[in-house]
């Protein structure tokens, strides 16, 4: 997932808000839905069983956020 929106943040760009979108929202994604979870699965969610109930929820609300994302960088015509 992360990788496939940094792909979106090579430009060339149009506009300062196409690359801020395309630019930053990638580099979130990347962090917020593969870094960060891996990094809490490493810490402490093998650990503990409600933590990990919650990370596989943020997984999932990052994945709809995402895919939101991928059809609104379409580009359109």
């Amino acid at each position: 997932m992360g990788l496939l929106a940094l792909s979106f943040s090579q430009g060339p760009y149009s506009s300062l808000e196409q690359e801020h979108w395309y630019r930053f929202g990638s580099l979130a994604f990347l962090l917020g839905g593969a870094i960060l979870p891996a990094v809490a699965l490493i810490l402490r969610a093998g650990r503990s069983t409600l933590l990990r109930y919650g990370l596989y929820l943020w997984l999932l609300a990052a994945l709809v956020a995402w895919c939101s994302y991928v059809f609104m960088s379409g580009g359109g015509v």
